[in-house]
């Protein structure tokens, strides 16, 4: 009883000294790279990384030694082990003066490889640091939160340290970013709008666009898919409880189908964004004399572009000079948009119909809701481009020739449904084009995928339910299925709150705001659709608009309906029906 009691103690103690050395290993990366400090402060910095490393190692040694199961514990912690036998080998070879780091030093000719023992050190604590917070994250899936809540408290928490970062002095150019800024930003990056109250390109350091870049990928996919992901591949396993919960946050059926879900949604995000990045980067390389510099806008735009964020790191966006003309360059980012926007629901099933054997695996999802979904994107990519064409063919495509102008006019309806990048200056658009844009805005992209607005589906189900009515249908039908009506209801509710939503934010913003109507609407509704397209007012907004507008984009992004029952208390449902009775309504 005493062996054990020492145990737990020392084991208890261990962990406490490891993660307050975590802590302060991290802090000393912050100060490292978030501030400008001298070289005597980096030195002890330098040392406080260094001894972390140690401390990771005894605890490690500690854990293993006393697992009962030694064979189950190098199975659940295979990174740490990986990390452990890492340092260990370094040790042993360094007895007998040779260093794996040394030599990858040698390789990069790097002349102080000092350094390069410091940056593994600083790698090592940030994936430890990461590490625990995985396993965390399956902790706060064990606790009874309602999935909306959790869902909408993860990006709320993404959002405050994307807000500290970008606070960091080595973050900004000036490191002078006002908090309202820098809490403008990391929602517009979180919510994958793209809407910015400070030049990404010239403002911030590559510091400060790397951190957009993680927030807005986190953002895409969602901080609990993403970290529940790699805390799957650290573990091994789901439980009962997390499966459960993921089955509401990822709106999958099959609680069995869970892990496939989770983890080809991950993959095939990854994947996608590499492919795309490759051919970004072969579009530019011979125009960009800094390989680094052409592979970071590369990775920075086809990232964007697939999480339909729409941040660019050129002040012009995509009228860059670099990029205005090069149609392999906005033909892949227009790609990745409708692929990040489609959803995953929607690239599973097309991935299970083509590429494996049909099973009953997403087969129901696929039969009706795939179809909706292209049919929809389809309908509203070729409505979005003819009306573009048509009415800013002798206004802002004036000077463009006949493809460039069809190529223009389909960029735009693409990026209208939630990307925010654009070819073309919407403050000079018409009247026509603006609304049609306030519409596809308001729509937006579809179910499970990265972009925001009401959803294809939505809208489409909305049709189908009027035209029943309007034909005096008893139910409304869809490729030879009939549409619940709670779920016909449900698109009609998801719409009034989304346009009260909107209104409400508009009526707001000509309270606080002296600007044109016109762009006031445009901004709202790109905000809510998070969408990120602008007629040049972000940059002007007071203080109050800032927050309207980080408000509409953070609900757009997580839904009306999830938003309102978060706040609402479940009301449980009483166990008897009262009687109907007629109301007119013409």
């Amino acid at each position: 009883m005493d062996s054990n009691q020492d145990k737990n103690k020392i084991l208890f103690i261990a962990k406490i000294l490891v993660i307050i050395a975590s802590i302060l290993g991290l802090i000393a990366i912050i100060l490292e790279y978030g501030f400008n400090i001298s070289e005597q402060n980096t030195n002890i910095l330098h040392m406080v990384s260094l001894s972390v490393i140690i401390i990771f190692f005894v605890y490690q040694s500690v854990n293993f030694f006393y697992s009962s199961n030694k064979k189950d514990y190098l199975k659940t912690h295979k990174v740490e082990v990986f990390l452990f036998s890492t340092i260990l080998l370094e040790i042993i070879l360094s007895l007998f003066n040779y260093s794996l780091i040394a030599q990858i030093g040698d390789f990069l000719s790097l002349k102080d490889v000092a350094f390069l023992y410091i940056v593994f050190a600083q790698l090592f604590i940030v994936l430890g640091f990461i590490l625990g917070g995985l396993r965390f994250n399956q902790n706060i899936l064990q606790l009874k939160i309602q999935p909306s809540r959790l869902f909408i408290l993860s990006f709320l928490v993404t959002i405050l340290v994307g807000s500290l970062l970008l606070m960091l002095p080595a973050a900004t150019v000036y490191e002078n970013i006002s908090f309202i800024d820098a809490f403008f930003t990391s929602t517009s990056a979180v919510c994958v709008t793209g809407l910015i109250t400070q030049d990404t390109a010239t403002y911030f350091t590559t510091f400060g666009q790397v951190v957009i870049m993680l927030l807005f990928q986190i953002g895409g996919l969602g901080l609990m898919t993403f970290t529940t992901f790699f805390a799957l591949f650290l573990s091994g396993g789901l439980g009962i409880k997390e499966r459960i919960l993921l089955h509401d946050i990822l709106d999958e059926d099959n609680i069995g189908q869970i892990t496939k879900v989770l983890s080809f949604l991950t993959i095939s995000t990854f994947l996608l964004e590499a492919i795309g990045a490759a051919i970004l980067f072969l579009s530019i390389h011979t125009q960009v004399p800094n390989l680094s510099n052409a592979i970071f806008i590369s990775v920075f735009h086809s990232i964007s572009a697939f999480c339909n964020a729409g941040f660019s790191i050129f002040s012009l966006n995509l009228m860059d000079g670099l990029v205005i003309g090069n149609h392999v360059f906005t033909l892949t980012i227009a790609f990745l948009i409708i692929l990040g926007g489609l959803g995953f629901p929607t690239i599973l099933a097309l991935w299970t119909r083509f590429f494996r054997k049909r099973t009953n695996s997403f087969r129901k999802k696929s039969s009706i809701q795939t179809k909706m979904v292209i049919f929809s994107t389809l309908g509203l990519l070729v409505f979005g481009t003819i009306w573009m064409y048509t009415f800013e063919l002798n206004n802002t495509m004036n000077n463009l020739g006949f493809f460039e102008k069809l190529s223009a006019s389909f960029f735009q309806s693409v990026t209208t449904r939630t990307a925010g990048f654009n070819t073309l200056d919407f403050a000079q658009m018409g009247i026509p084009t603006i609304l049609m844009v306030l519409f596809l805005m308001f729509v937006g992209a579809s179910p499970g995928g990265t972009g925001g607005g009401i959803r294809t589906t939505t809208f489409a189900i909305m049709y189908f339910g009027t035209i029943s009515i309007l034909k005096n249908q008893k139910d409304a039908h869809f490729g030879n299925r009939t549409i619940p009506k709670e779920i016909i209801v449900k698109a009609f509710i998801k719409t009034f709150f989304s346009i009260a939503i909107i209104s409400a934010g508009i009526i707001m913003l000509t309270i606080t705001e002296d600007k044109d109507l016109l762009d006031i609407m445009f901004e709202s509704f790109s905000a809510f659709g998070t969408v990120g397209l602008s007629r040049g007012i972000t940059g002007d907004l007071t203080v109050y608009g800032k927050l309207i507008i980080s408000l509409l984009m953070f609900i757009g992004r997580v839904g009306p309906l999830a938003f309102i029952y978060s706040i609402l208390k479940p009301v449980e449902q009483p166990n008897y029906d009262l009687p109907y009775e007629n109301i007119s309504i013409l």
